[in-house]
């Protein structure tokens, strides 16, 4: 599936909310947890070396302040000329902040520019290349969780966020 948009920064809150909202497992009981953060600034990022800089990621929302196992949320910044390994995600919802993200589904290139959205589900390849000077920032939504816990079998350097 190769879905590419063009939309308005007012309009990407409440589409991630819908998003959100329609992804989410639902549980037939009621969570009497009410001990999740109701606003984050991030919980850690990850960091990894690449050619010209280090590129990060920083988490958003994931089970230890969400307060359960599902979505995860996080900012991305990949460095200049930086270009990953094709690899597959569940489902993965991305928003260009800054900079022009080469979003490559199965071999086809999509250029996303800020205020676009890509979009990726199994069982497609995507490629994540930097197309930008100063790099590219995205917000990425991963609806079906589990996408930190592979970021950590990875051992990248983290730094603890307060």
């Amino acid at each position: 599936m190769r879905i590419k948009y063009q939309i308005k920064p007012c309009l990407a809150f409440l589409i991630t909310f819908l998003i959100l909202l329609g992804c989410s497992e639902q549980n037939q009981e009621v969570n009497s947890n009410n001990n999740y953060q109701k606003q984050s600034t991030g919980t850690r990022i990850l960091e990894w070396d690449d050619i010209n800089e280090i590129g990060w990621i920083k988490v958003l929302i994931e089970e230890s302040n969400f307060g359960e196992k599902g979505v995860e949320i996080a900012e991305i910044y990949f460095p200049p000329g930086y270009q990953d390994i094709a690899h597959m995600h569940q489902l993965e919802i991305l928003y260009v902040l800054e900079g022009e993200l080469d979003h490559i589904v199965n071999g086809v290139s999509h250029i996303l520019t800020p205020g676009m959205i890509g979009i990726v589900k199994e069982p497609d390849l995507v490629v994540h290349r930097s197309n930008s000077e100063n790099g590219v920032r995205v917000l990425v939504i991963w609806p079906h969780g589990k996408e930190v816990q592979v970021l950590d079998e990875e051992q990248l350097r983290e730094i603890k966020l307060n």
